[in-house]
Protein backbone atom coordinates (compact mmCIF):
# COMPACT_ATOMS: atom_id res chain seq x y z
CA UNK A 1 0.00 0.00 0.00
CA UNK A 2 1.54 3.46 -1.08
CA UNK A 3 1.33 6.11 1.29
CA UNK A 4 -1.55 8.15 -0.76
CA UNK A 5 -3.61 4.39 -0.24
CA UNK A 6 -3.01 4.57 3.04
CA UNK A 7 -4.01 7.79 3.25
CA UNK A 8 -7.31 7.12 1.65
CA UNK A 9 -8.35 4.35 4.08
CA UNK A 10 -7.15 6.77 7.05
CA UNK A 11 -9.80 8.76 6.16
CA UNK A 12 -12.73 6.15 5.53
CA UNK A 13 -11.39 4.39 8.27
CA UNK A 14 -14.17 3.20 11.43
CA UNK A 15 -14.27 2.54 15.13
CA UNK A 16 -14.11 -1.53 15.36
CA UNK A 17 -16.37 -1.23 17.86
CA UNK A 18 -19.28 0.55 15.46
CA UNK A 19 -18.56 -1.93 12.88
CA UNK A 20 -19.22 -5.15 14.84
CA UNK A 21 -21.83 -3.41 16.59
CA UNK A 22 -23.71 -2.93 12.80
CA UNK A 23 -22.63 -7.00 12.10
CA UNK A 24 -24.18 -7.50 15.34
CA UNK A 25 -27.75 -6.00 15.03
CA UNK A 26 -27.47 -7.40 11.56
CA UNK A 27 -26.96 -10.84 12.94
CA UNK A 28 -29.40 -10.73 15.58
CA UNK A 29 -32.44 -9.34 12.90
CA UNK A 30 -31.51 -12.63 10.81
CA UNK A 31 -31.76 -14.84 13.92
CA UNK A 32 -35.11 -13.36 14.66
CA UNK A 33 -36.02 -13.81 11.13
CA UNK A 34 -35.40 -17.46 11.46
CA UNK A 35 -37.44 -17.94 14.69
CA UNK A 36 -40.52 -16.09 13.28
CA UNK A 37 -40.63 -18.17 10.13
CA UNK A 38 -39.92 -21.20 11.86
CA UNK A 39 -43.16 -20.74 13.42
CA UNK A 40 -45.09 -19.35 10.94
CA UNK A 41 -44.20 -22.43 9.12
CA UNK A 42 -44.82 -24.85 12.19
CA UNK A 43 -48.57 -23.31 12.40
CA UNK A 44 -48.98 -24.18 8.82
CA UNK A 45 -47.52 -27.49 8.46
CA UNK A 46 -46.85 -29.40 12.19
CA UNK A 47 -49.83 -31.23 11.97
CA UNK A 48 -48.91 -32.96 8.41
CA UNK A 49 -45.03 -32.45 9.03
CA UNK A 50 -44.83 -33.73 12.92
CA UNK A 51 -44.74 -37.73 12.31
CA UNK A 52 -41.94 -37.13 9.89
CA UNK A 53 -38.19 -37.51 11.22
CA UNK A 54 -37.12 -35.75 8.66
CA UNK A 55 -39.65 -32.52 9.15
CA UNK A 56 -39.00 -32.65 12.64
CA UNK A 57 -35.60 -32.26 11.68
CA UNK A 58 -35.19 -29.71 9.56
CA UNK A 59 -37.44 -27.87 12.28
CA UNK A 60 -34.83 -28.26 14.89
CA UNK A 61 -32.07 -27.22 12.39
CA UNK A 62 -33.44 -23.37 12.20
CA UNK A 63 -34.07 -23.59 15.74
CA UNK A 64 -30.28 -24.07 16.04
CA UNK A 65 -29.78 -22.08 13.69
CA UNK A 66 -31.11 -18.68 14.95
CA UNK A 67 -29.58 -19.37 18.64
CA UNK A 68 -25.89 -19.66 16.90
CA UNK A 69 -26.11 -16.85 14.99
CA UNK A 70 -27.56 -14.82 17.85
CA UNK A 71 -24.94 -16.32 19.89
CA UNK A 72 -22.30 -15.31 17.21
CA UNK A 73 -23.87 -11.75 17.26
CA UNK A 74 -23.65 -11.88 21.23
CA UNK A 75 -19.66 -12.85 20.47
CA UNK A 76 -19.59 -10.01 18.54
CA UNK A 77 -21.07 -7.81 21.05
CA UNK A 78 -18.97 -8.80 23.33
CA UNK A 79 -15.87 -8.31 21.20
CA UNK A 80 -16.75 -5.11 20.33
CA UNK A 81 -17.53 -3.69 24.22
CA UNK A 82 -13.12 -4.91 24.72
CA UNK A 83 -11.81 -3.42 21.87
CA UNK A 84 -9.69 -0.80 22.13
CA UNK A 85 -11.74 2.54 21.85
CA UNK A 86 -9.24 4.18 19.35
CA UNK A 87 -9.03 0.88 16.67
CA UNK A 88 -10.01 1.70 13.23
CA UNK A 89 -10.60 -0.18 10.34
CA UNK A 90 -11.44 0.42 6.52
CA UNK A 91 -14.02 -1.17 5.59
CA UNK A 92 -14.56 -0.33 2.07
CA UNK A 93 -13.21 -3.48 0.39
CA UNK A 94 -15.46 -5.36 2.66
CA UNK A 95 -17.99 -3.54 1.51
CA UNK A 96 -17.62 -3.70 -1.83
CA UNK A 97 -17.70 -7.56 -1.45
CA UNK A 98 -21.46 -7.49 -0.84
CA UNK A 99 -23.68 -8.48 -3.12
CA UNK A 100 -27.09 -7.93 -1.25
CA UNK A 101 -27.95 -3.99 -1.80
CA UNK A 102 -29.64 -3.88 1.83
CA UNK A 103 -27.09 -6.01 3.84
CA UNK A 104 -24.58 -3.52 2.30
CA UNK A 105 -26.84 -0.58 3.70
CA UNK A 106 -26.89 -2.37 6.92
CA UNK A 107 -23.27 -4.04 7.63
CA UNK A 108 -21.16 -1.59 4.73
CA UNK A 109 -19.44 1.07 5.73
CA UNK A 110 -20.83 3.88 7.25
CA UNK A 111 -21.53 7.14 4.89
CA UNK A 112 -20.44 5.46 1.25
CA UNK A 113 -22.70 5.42 -1.12
CA UNK A 114 -24.04 1.68 -1.86
CA UNK A 115 -25.24 1.87 -5.78
CA UNK A 116 -27.80 -0.98 -6.49
CA UNK A 117 -26.40 -4.13 -7.22
CA UNK A 118 -27.47 -7.22 -9.53
CA UNK A 119 -29.55 -9.14 -6.62
CA UNK A 120 -29.55 -11.69 -9.26
CA UNK A 121 -25.84 -12.79 -8.76
CA UNK A 122 -26.42 -13.20 -5.47
CA UNK A 123 -28.42 -16.59 -6.27
CA UNK A 124 -31.95 -17.10 -6.83
CA UNK A 125 -34.76 -17.40 -4.24
CA UNK A 126 -36.11 -20.66 -4.75
CA UNK A 127 -39.59 -21.10 -3.75
CA UNK A 128 -40.91 -24.37 -3.11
Amino acid sequence: MNHAQREDAAETAELVADVLARIQFELEDIARRIDRNQAAIARSTWDVGAADAAYVQAMQDADLSAQRIAGVADFLRAIGDAAHPQWRIDTSAATGALKLTELARSIGQTGSSVQAKDEAAAGEVDLF
